[in-house]
């Protein structure tokens, strides 16, 4: 605890949200009350989360005469999926080919390398590039105390009237409300033909996060249910 200390006392307070800065009080308290073989008067015990590690993207870009198309994908495979799908609608063009058959094969792998060739170059006049991207994000260390106990009625009233929300400016942002630093996009997704709800917990204040790192969340649709782990892992509903 004293290291902590140590080390977020050389941050400026002003980075801090107001609950990083009573636990860094409250354990500064307890370290001095130690060294002078005193009963801390703060009792609490916090645990520090690590942020988590970056994601990683696969990036997808295919090209022809017509098109110059890139796509983001979860894994490998769904790419290799999506740029299966392609060549199967366009398959006849590559029949009668040598090495080729009428029929593309089911496997994803299998028709990428006949339609391109094992060397790409089978289609001269068009071609794929498929790598992996790391997402970078800036990620912070939690101090979160052990005995999480949700904001009483008070505090989570003045989160809810301090409440943002942020309308999309241009074509890379999508609207959103802001809660305590919980971020809820609503949208109209046209490719997916959809509403679309996105919940973003990463940027969430310390005071709602449990001791596992979860925040409790429950999400209902009209009149329904659809999750609820908020009496879950210590959370108080």
């Amino acid at each position: 605890m004293k290291t902590a200390v140590e080390l977020w006392e050389d941050i400026d307070p002003s980075d801090l949200s107001e609950h990083q800065q009573d636990t860094l009080n409250r354990a500064r308290d307890a370290v001095l009350a130690e060294h002078v073989d005193q009963q801390p008067s703060f009792p609490e015990v916090v645990t520090f989360i690590s942020p988590r590690p970056a994601g990683q993207a696969w990036v997808l870009r295919r090209w022809d005469r017509h098109a110059n198309e890139m796509t983001l994908h979860a894994d490998e495979d769904s790419a290799l999926a999506d740029l299966g799908e392609y060549i199967r609608r366009v398959w006849e063009s590559v029949v009668g080919e040598e090495g080729v058959p009428d029929r593309p094969p089911t496997d994803d792998r299998e028709s990428v390398r006949l339609y391109y060739g094992p060397e790409r170059n089978r289609r001269p006049d068009e071609g794929y590039n498929l790598y992996a991207e790391d997402i970078a994000k800036r990620g912070r260390t939690r101090i979160v105390p052990l005995d999480f106990r949700f904001p009483d009625e008070d505090a989570s009233e003045q989160a809810n009237r301090d409440a943002i929300f942020h309308p999309q400016t241009d074509d890379n942002d999508l609207p959103y409300v802001e809660v305590d630093g919980v971020l809820v996009f609503a949208y109209l997704d046209h490719e997916a033909g959809a509403v679309r709800i996105s919940v973003h917990l990463d940027s969430a204040e310390d005071r709602l996060v449990r001791a596992d790192g979860t925040v409790p969340l429950r999400v209902e649709v009209e009149d329904a249910v659809v999750l609820d782990d908020s009496r879950q892992k210590g959370g108080d509903a």
